[in-house]
């Protein structure tokens, strides 16, 4: 059996990963795949349709920082394109329409990190701020929901997930993927990894969603579902041994 390499990715505690850039076949726009779109991997896109992942809603200041990167990448062929990020940082009045994609009204309150928005009037030239006459909250897919969780390689993710201000304790840091790679070494299975601190003003209330008792909690995940949820190491262990029988 061919050996696989244990990739382990490390990402910075307390930060919300930029989806653009750090996880691969998700679209801040929808389920569609960079690959669907021949050379023009995010043509798919409006000019007149500005849409984004929120990165975050500063509320005394009245603005939406947007990540708007694929957007922003529309017109550009691929594959090899710089993979660089775009905020736009939309500000918002008395006068800004909030609505639901099916016109329901809505409110800055139901704006959450990782929202799907429509924003008007869209961003114009290298102008990356302006007034948002109106905003849209997108219904979002499953993948892009939970697209932090899901594996983007033919193989397992393992997500530690923690509490603000209380990181992990030390075996489920480096010493369980340490172990992890062992286990997997010289078989089949790939398994990437990530810590991520619960964001109760995200999207997705993971912690209500997946009926989380106690933090930190592991997960491990496929392209498609929740394989497992645990709260010991050891019951992660055991679930890549079963894999190897």
């Amino acid at each position: 059996m061919r050996r696989k390499t244990f990739l382990l990715i490390l990402l910075l505690l307390g930060m919300l990963v930029l989806q653009a850039c750090g996880q691969g076949g998700e679209n801040s726009s929808g389920d569609n795949s960079s690959g669907d779109n021949g050379e023009y991997p995010y043509g798919h896109y409006e000019d007149d349709k500005m849409i984004g992942k929120v990165w975050a809603v500063h509320d005394t200041e009245n603005v939406i920082e947007l990540d708007i990167s694929e957007w922003k990448k529309r017109d550009l062929k691929g594959p090899g394109m710089e993979d660089i990020g775009y905020v736009f940082n939309a500000t918002y009045s008395e006068e800004t329409s909030f609505t639901y994609e099916d016109g329901t009204e809505a409110s800055i309150e139901e704006v959450k990190s990782g929202h799907k928005l429509l924003i008007n009037p869209p961003a114009r030239g290298d102008d990356f701020e302006g007034h948002a006459d109106e905003v849209v909250l997108l219904e979002m897919t499953y993948k892009e929901k939970y697209g932090r969780l899901l594996s983007h390689i033919d193989g397992y993710n393992i997500v530690v997930m923690y509490e603000p201000g209380n990181p992990p304790p030390p075996e489920m840091q480096d010493s369980l993927f340490e172990e992890v790679g062992k286990i997997v070494e010289g078989t089949e299975h790939d398994v990437v990894a990530s810590w991520i601190e619960y964001d109760p003003n995200f999207v997705v209330n993971y912690k209500e969603e997946l009926d989380i008792e106690q933090f930190p909690v592991i997960f491990v995940y496929n392209q498609e579902e929740l394989l497992l949820k645990a709260y010991e190491v050891e019951k992660v262990y055991d679930f890549l041994r079963d894999l190897k029988e």
